[in-house]
């Protein structure tokens, strides 16, 4: 482990001749010294250049030829400040996102369901009253703001959630280079962490989609981290809350800073703990008091908290041979390209931990309580590794564990660079290890970009388009006239590219939310049944029936009072003329 870390040192540009000063971040304010810094000083800059979308039997040859311009750029952007190289990274991911083709991917499953939830705050309708999610709902208010944003320039609701989803997934990126570099002091770090975040599949591809709730709450996770390092508690626990507020999980980012602030609970006369607990009360007060001028905060508690400990996360529970095999499917399936950096990152977090034990063990337990802030971006990783081992339910929940995934694979690559300059120096070949560094850097940021971004030059967008929806979706609202009612269960995307609203606040019953009912509604699921029924809807669209509880009565009131239509796209049942109200209880 001694050889790894002198190996890091080596790969980042440890050369005594160079002036530190060089890397003294100009994003705000310097830095505190911590021991990160004896670990890894950087002093070259590079930065991930586009690909022109070489085919695979060119790929080699062309990651000699970006590596060679890659190492050039390394010398022309020296100079820059991180400030820049911040915006340079915003423009870079952009142009990665692109090839994903925004304006051409279909509405699906939970985007759909997180569009619509938008959609209907949009147009004045209150979270969990008028429109049921059981999730927490800032993400649906950013896009509800985008909506109407975008109406002040006249931009279809859908496209401007995704262009305010990409812009977040660019600042996703671009907060995954300014924590690495704050927390490793090393540019090369930063912007190999940076490539391989921007170079992930599925990333690009769940924010081009609509509003992907992970996005913001890792996003607001990353600041408080951020804020973490530039000793800002207040600002630590605001970001913290906004996380947990765009989805629950973030709530561990500000436990996360108030653990580091109050140095594991052992210091609390600075009162910068209280500090991180005051910047946490602050937006949850907003939120709570808004709820509360609605008379919503009963609903609020009952699908945001209740449901999802007495129902959701029992159901998603899963013993550790499942845990193991879920994993598995993940790796091989939507994060098949990527699964080496999640190897790397393991590798990249024993040189990260052992350094930290390295240094609690030749210093003392003091010493351990004083480097709390340094392990943070340790336990935000281990805490949220540990909640996907318990409720993980697909790729997406991934997504926060992925800019962590980032940067520790980054420092794995570097390690490993820094590793064969070593050894090259030891051979003495007449190589200078400082070219070895440089180019090792550049072949690995080329890499990432050839065999990554370069293939994302090559997605196409199959079919159902957005635009073939669109037509199809045109065709069944057709035969509403004005007054008649559509409900659809687990086709939202009918609703958001209709425009529509549900004919009930519930439209994916999902997960034992139909039984939940028996706890929430007048009569429970039985009452609630036959009150939708007898709105008499036009038009049904039932899918994802398969863990209700009571799909048999769904199955059952569309074969009874509807006709089965099928499309090439959705599947929907039309109301039977002059059919008489009946009662199918």
């Amino acid at each position: 482990m001694r050889l790894v870390k002198s190996a890091w040192l080596a790969a980042d540009g440890g050369d005594s001749n160079r002036s530190e000063s060089r890397d003294v971040t100009h994003f705000t304010s310097p830095l505190p010294r911590t021991h990160y810094s004896e670990l890894a000083t950087s002093y070259s800059i590079s930065f991930p250049v586009t690909t022109t979308g070489n085919p695979p039997s060119q790929q080699i040859g062309a990651s000699r030829e970006t590596a060679s311009l890659v190492s050039r750029i390394a010398d022309r952007l020296q100079s820059l400040d991180n400030r820049t190289i911040f915006v340079l990274v915003i423009v870079a991911s952009t142009f990665a996102f692109l090839p994903y083709r925004f304006w051409k991917q279909p509405s699906i499953v939970d985007r759909a369901n997180w569009d619509y939830f938008a959609q209907v705050i949009a147009r004045g309708g209150i979270p969990y009253v008028d429109v049921v999610n059981i999730k927490a709902p800032l993400s649906a208010y950013i896009g509800a703001l985008a909506i109407l944003a975008g109406k002040l320039v006249g931009l279809r609701d859908i496209f401007a959630i995704r262009l305010v989803y990409l812009a977040l997934a660019d600042l996703v990126v671009a907060f995954t280079f300014v924590v690495a570099l704050d927390y490793f002091k090393s540019r090369r770090i930063a912007v190999l962490a940076a490539a391989i975040m921007m170079a992930v599949d599925l990333f690009g591809d769940a924010n081009c989609g609509g509003v992907q709730p992970k996005t913001p709450m890792i996003l607001f996770g990353l600041m408080t981290l951020w804020s973490l390092r530039r000793d800002r508690p207040f600002l630590a626990g605001l970001y913290g809350m906004l996380s947990a507020l765009s989805w629950q999980p973030g709530l561990l980012f500000a436990g996360v800073a108030a653990l580091s602030f109050s140095h594991y609970l052992t210091r609390w006369r600075d009162l910068k703990a209280l500090k991180v607990i005051a910047g946490a009360a602050l937006p949850l007060a907003i939120f709570i008091g808004y709820f509360w001028i609605e008379g919503a905060l009963r609903e609020l508690y009952w699908w945001n908290i209740d449901y999802n400990l007495t129902i959701d996360a029992p159901r998603g529970l899963r013993t550790v041979e499942g845990i193991v095999d879920r994993f598995d499917r993940l790796m091989r399936t939507p994060y098949r390209r990527e699964r080496i950096y999640f190897l790397a990152s393991v590798f990249g977090l024993l040189v990260v931990g052992w350094s930290q034990l390295r240094e609690a063990f030749r210093s003392g337990t003091r010493r351990l309580l004083d480097a709390a802030p340094d392990h943070s971006i340790i336990l935000a990783a281990l805490i949220y590794f540990a909640f996907c081992t318990i409720n993980i339910q697909g790729g997406v929940d991934l997504i926060p564990l992925l800019p962590f995934v980032s940067m520790f694979a980054a420092v794995a690559i570097i390690s490993l660079v820094g590793l064969i300059a070593n050894l090259a120096n030891r051979a003495r070949l007449k190589v200078p290890q400082f070219a070895v560094q440089q180019f090792g850097f550049a072949i690995a940021l080329a890499l990432v970009i050839v065999f990554s971004i370069g293939d994302v030059i090559w997605l196409r967008v199959w079919f159902p388009t957005l635009q073939d929806q669109e037509a199809e979706v045109a065709q069944i609202t057709s035969l509403l006239e004005p007054g008649d009612q559509i409900f659809v269960h687990g086709l939202a995307e009918i609703l958001v590219l209709s425009g529509r609203t549900n004919a009930d606040k519930h439209f994916f019953l999902d997960r034992g939310k139909d039984t939940y009912l028996d706890k929430v509604e007048p009569g429970g699921f039985e009452g609630w049944f036959s009150r939708l029924k007898s709105k008499r809807p036009k038009i049904v669209a039932l899918e994802r029936l398969k863990t209700l509880d009571h799909k048999e009565e769904f199955i059952n009131w569309v074969q009874t009072d509807y006709e089965e239509e099928k499309g090439k796209i959705f599947t929907y049942y039309v109301r039977k003329i002059n059919d008489p109200p009946s009662d199918h209880n």
